[in-house]
């Protein structure tokens, strides 16, 4: 009888361990493959770095999930979520009033400051005032010995308006100065296209995202005194900063359950580290 209670017993133990750990690896499978299919996003080339490098560490979580991303501007990646092209959108600015009534919500994953830049070996000066930063753009100065360089025209390019970068300059540069960009400009089609513009262009300036201002040839400036770095846009003494953000239709509650998750990614330590790790700033 003892025998038989002792294989009983056994018996039991084997199947508790057995039907844990079914349970467990069941649970480890649906952690990983909980998820799948092809989803498109799309929207700001400021944010696409960030966006980029999430999926890849998303597929390491879910390798069902298949994410593709297209850095067409923040205004296209609205209008893309409006339409239906993109399942998520990601914008360097806040949605507008009539992007607003169509639905379009933000949620911040970001902070960011728009620095301008310059050709770093042929541009002397190290800052630039914003009202002198506006005067450049609007084609009153046009000679950098005007701001304290060196006797030679001023190279400069712009972004497309369907750019959430140019929006934020143009609200916080040019408005403020009174002053409309002038027609003239090179137009470049994205941050990295800029950045490599300024840096291979004698004389150049342009204005990037923080996360490509160091990038080869060209040089941040301080704009009036202050430097575009992570403690000046916490306290807000930067002039020129923003929050960059993921766009989607109604609050983010009744998005996609993929897409829910992806956001969620990004707001968790993890996806802040890819934040800070390519030099813009996490949320505070």
């Amino acid at each position: 009888m003892k025998k038989i209670s002792m294989l009983l017993v056994l018996f039991l133990a084997a199947s508790f361990v057995l039907f844990a750990g079914g349970k467990q690896e069941s649970g480890a499978a649906a952690s990983t493959s909980q998820f799948s299919g092809d989803y498109a996003f799309g929207g700001s080339t400021t944010v696409d770095p960030i966006i980029q490098a999430a999926i890849e560490e998303w597929k390491e979580l879910y390798p069902d999930v298949h994410i593709s991303y297209e850095g067409v501007g923040s205004s296209t990646g609205i209008k893309g979520i409006i339409a239906g092209t993109y399942s998520l959108g990601a914008a360097s600015r806040e949605p507008k009033d009539g992007e607003k009534a169509q639905g379009v919500e933000a949620t911040h994953i970001a902070l960011d400051a728009i620095a301008a830049i310059v050709n770093q070996s042929s541009v002397s000066i190290s800052n630039i005032t914003m009202a002198d930063l506006a005067s450049i753009y609007a084609g009153d100065i046009t000679n950098w010995k005007e701001v304290g360089g060196p006797d030679a025209p001023i190279v400069v390019f712009n972004r497309d308006e369907a750019s959430g970068t140019y929006e934020t300059f143009e609200g916080h540069v040019m408005e403020k100065a009174d002053k409309e960009f002038m027609a003239s400009a090179s137009v470049t089609t994205g941050n990295g296209d800029m950045a490599a513009k300024v840096g291979s262009t004698p004389y150049a300036i342009g204005y990037v995202g923080l996360g490509f201002t160091h990038e080869k040839g060209v040089k941040a400036l301080t704009l009036e005194g202050i430097e575009p770095d992570v403690k000046n846009v916490y306290n807000k003494s930067y002039p020129v900063w923003r929050y960059l953000n993921v766009v989607h239709i109604g609050p983010l509650s009744q998005a996609g359950e993929v897409e829910q998750a992806f956001v969620d990614y990004l707001l968790s330590e993890d996806g802040q580290d890819i934040v800070e790790d390519l030099d813009f700033i996490r949320l505070q």
